[in-house]
């Protein structure tokens, strides 16, 4: 609140807290043009799949299944609770009003990783996420919510890279220009990182929004009706509102990104190798960013296999390895990318019959 405001017209506490209700309530809850976003998403992740299976060979995706044989079923599974994961830090953060169920933010989740898995940028599934959430409760709250979980996300990624490329540097036989340019990523991935926590406590969208301004990007007068609700979103995103759920959050962050590491490894084991310590390092920190990139085009064809195999010639591990597990990789996103519009259509058809049993009228009872 500004410190100009005059005092006598605050509203006494019991009045205050009625008055955040209702304007939480009142708040901008799902725009009518949501139901589109989340048509749209859903048709461009049905036809990333198929297009996906068509350019990959449905053929190979089974065979590459059959080669993996029931390690499939375990790095699946070990996928589903990360999403878990995933889905309760976004769960800890839209707590209030008009809160979504555990179970519609788990069903977001799902489906917002499937469409992330088969489109480029990886991106379109965060706004299905929160056209699925923002229903009963304010767009701000979710998108703070969502938005929070993946800025943590992102800042583990970071903290990854860095470690694992200083790891890289001195832990292989690389020349020593390569050894100056790995240290050098490691400490750019460090300050970006710390960058992005400075920017959430300062106020990361309005301090961006106020830089796109300055640099004429964006209009002073859109910035101006964009402040109130950006501002919002900064105390939303610094735990001033909402923000007592925030250390269970990243805890639920960290172990998601955790697991992913683990289905890493568990990927490369299911193949027949076995990796050290320095190689798992050098193959996460890079990995990351091999991920990155290839989110330019869905599943990122052509790019992961290429990448890999520097990499694996690089840590000293088979290079036919490296295209394996970008293959692993790419079946195991296509397959959950199903399950997750799996988890969809099973909670819309449920919620369907669900309405229709509740609206359906009672026969009077014979006397």
């Amino acid at each position: 609140m500004d410190s100009r405001t005059d005092m006598t017209s605050m509203p006494a506490p019991a009045e205050a807290s009625a008055h955040g209700q209702a304007s939480e309530q009142a708040e901008d809850c799902a725009p009518s043009w949501f139901r589109w976003v989340t048509r749209i998403s859903i048709v461009f992740g049905l036809a990333g799949i198929i297009v996906t299976a068509w350019v990959v060979g449905v053929r190979t995706i089974f065979e590459h299944l059959g080669k993996i044989g029931p390690w499939f079923l375990v790095l699946v599974a070990v996928e589903m609770i990360s999403t878990v994961c995933d889905a309760s830090a976004v769960y800890l953060m839209t707590r209030g009003t008009g809160a979504p169920s555990y179970r519609d933010v788990i069903v977001a989740q799902f489906a917002g990783r499937a469409v992330n898995s088969v489109t480029p940028a990886s991106n379109l599934g965060e706004a299905l996420k929160v056209s699925l959430l923002a229903r009963q409760c304010s767009t701000g709250r979710i998108i703070a919510g969502v938005l929070y979980c993946e800025l943590t996300a992102v800042v583990i990624s970071l903290v990854v890279i860095a470690i694992g490329t200083v790891a890289t540097a001195f832990l292989f036989d690389v020349v020593p220009i390569a050894r100056i340019l790995m240290c050098a990523a490691a400490l750019v991935s460090a300050c970006v990182a710390a960058t992005v926590v400075v920017l959430v406590r300062r106020g990361m969208l309005g301090t961006l929004t106020a830089f796109l301004a300055r640099l004429h990007i964006i209009s002073k007068a859109r910035h101006e009706r964009w402040k109130g609700r950006l501002q919002d979103l900064d105390r939303r995103l610094r735990g001033e509102v909402g923000g007592e759920h925030r250390r269970g959050a990243v805890a639920c962050v960290a172990v998601s990104q955790t697991l992913q590491k683990v289905i890493t490894y568990g990927t490369v084991m299911a193949a027949g190798y076995m990796l050290g310590p320095g190689q798992f390092l050098a193959l996460l920190s890079a990995g990351v960013v091999l991920g990155w990139i290839s989110t330019i085009i869905p599943m990122g064809l052509g790019i992961s296999e290429g990448g890999n195999v520097a990499l694996f010639a690089l840590i000293g591990a088979p290079t036919a390895l490296g295209v394996a597990l970008a293959l692993a990789r790419r079946v195991n996103q296509v397959v959950f990318a199903l399950l997750g519009f799996a988890v969809l259509t099973a909670d819309r058809v449920a919620s369907r019959v669900h309405r229709q049993l509740r609206t359906r009228p009672t026969r009077p009872a014979h006397v």
